[in-house]
């Protein structure tokens, strides 16, 4: 599986979402369960599989599907 792909499954499995849904490109006003326990999981899960501390200051930068993947670019996770 790509980074892309683990990406993807991470966020549709932290927050219960279809493909579908992650084209729109999700923000944290659109998702239901992306509030502050679902953002922690969200960043946990992503630091794990990507081997990544993700800084405080990225965290609150961090308000969408699409964000998060510019995100991981900068700390060296290929983007497509």
């Amino acid at each position: 599986m790509n980074c892309f792909e683990e990406y993807k499954n991470i966020f549709m499995r932290v927050f219960s979402l279809s493909e579908e849904e992650l084209e729109k490109n999700p923000s944290m006003t659109d998702v239901e369960l992306w509030d502050s326990v679902g953002h922690i999981n969200l960043i946990a899960e992503l630091e794990d599989a990507f081997n990544i501390e993700i800084t405080i200051d990225e965290m609150s930068e961090f308000i969408s599907y699409e964000k998060g993947w510019e995100i991981l670019g900068q700390h060296g996770i290929p983007v497509q």
